[in-house]
């Protein structure tokens, strides 16, 4: 008999979940509102109705779940998600397990997109990998030597949060100089607005910079800058081959030209080629295909 799972994408507007076969094939994929403005319960029975709108009457073995932040088991909440903060109220997974009859195994939506983006793209190509999630935040997954790295306690890759100016800008999480207080979509409306007094989402001001808008120039110019150290830092750290870019914020094209160069004038150490970044392939897909896989290892049928 065939295996199935389901994989869930929380987010913090919307909840989507795909079913799989033990293949990997996709058999269904259904995106509904989370409407976490209302409680964590109302959260948690949306989940549930979609698990089972998916599955469309198949037996499934397991779900895997893709979270902001970090979840810890033994504290039943989740840690790091400042965009939904309700997210971390306790009782989200475990309410959602009492309403299944199989495994829940939940994690990082970054490591997420990262599993799947990895076995998209990078398979049998790279063993060390960096996929990045460029959108309302910064998220982060490691894949090293071919391993998910989770770290000690499931949060490790929390690389958004790391400061590229001790004095720098103030970050959603309350700490200055974060590389998502520069590089989310939100921050680069936010940081057009303060030179130009007009706001405009990334698009927008990315159409201005097409046109030779001086002051999207200079916004994009800094935030190649930025983008080229925040990667080569973390390429020196631990020696990375290949750079994968997710999220909204990862559509303009400038990156992709731009970056590779300034990364490698951070490099440091043993002479490397250049790191390439590579463009996500599934787009909003990536991470309910790895909340999948998620399950699929919990079944035994993947390894990583």
């Amino acid at each position: 008999m065939n295996k199935y799972v389901v994989g869930v994408d929380l987010g913090g507007t919307k909840v989507e979940a795909c079913l799989l076969d033990k293949d990997r094939n996709l058999f269904g994929r259904k995106r509904v509102s989370s409407e976490a403005s209302k409680s964590i319960d109302h959260v948690v029975q949306n989940i549930a109705n979609i698990i089972h709108e998916v599955s469309e009457g198949k037996d499934f073995a397991a779900v895997g779940m893709g979270t902001p932040g970090t979840y810890v088991p033994s504290e039943d909440r989740l840690y790091g998600a400042p965009h939904t903060p309700i997210y971390e109220d306790p009782g989200l997974v475990q309410g959602l397990q009492k309403r299944l009859d199989v495994p829940l195994v939940v994690d990082n939506d970054a490591n997420c997109l990262a599993l799947a983006e990895f076995f998209a793209s990078c398979e049998g190509k790279y063993r060390y990998v960096m996929a990045v999630i460029l959108g309302t935040g910064v998220g982060c997954g490691l894949i090293l030597d071919n391993k998910l790295y989770r770290g000690s306690k499931g949060g490790a890759g929390e690389i958004g949060h790391t400061s590229i100016d001790i004095n720098g800008r103030v970050c959603e999480c309350g700490l200055k100089g974060c590389v998502e207080a520069y590089l989310s979509g939100p921050s680069h409306s936010r940081r057009y607005l303060e030179l130009s007094s007009k706001k405009l989402d990334l698009r927008e001001i990315y159409a201005l910079f097409e046109k030779g808008d001086p002051i999207a120039h200079r916004l994009f110019e800094e935030s190649c800058r930025i983008m080229g150290v925040f990667f080569a830092n973390t390429i020196n750290a631990l020696d990375l081959e290949a750079v994968i870019l997710g999220g909204g914020v990862s559509n303009i094209p400038l990156w992709y030209e731009k970056v590779p160069p300034l990364m490698k004038q951070c490099f440091f150490g043993i002479p490397r080629k250049t790191v390439p970044i590579i463009k996500a392939r599934l787009g909003d897909s990536a991470g309910v295909f790895g909340a999948a896989y998620l399950a699929l290892r919990e079944l035994g049928i993947m390894d990583f």
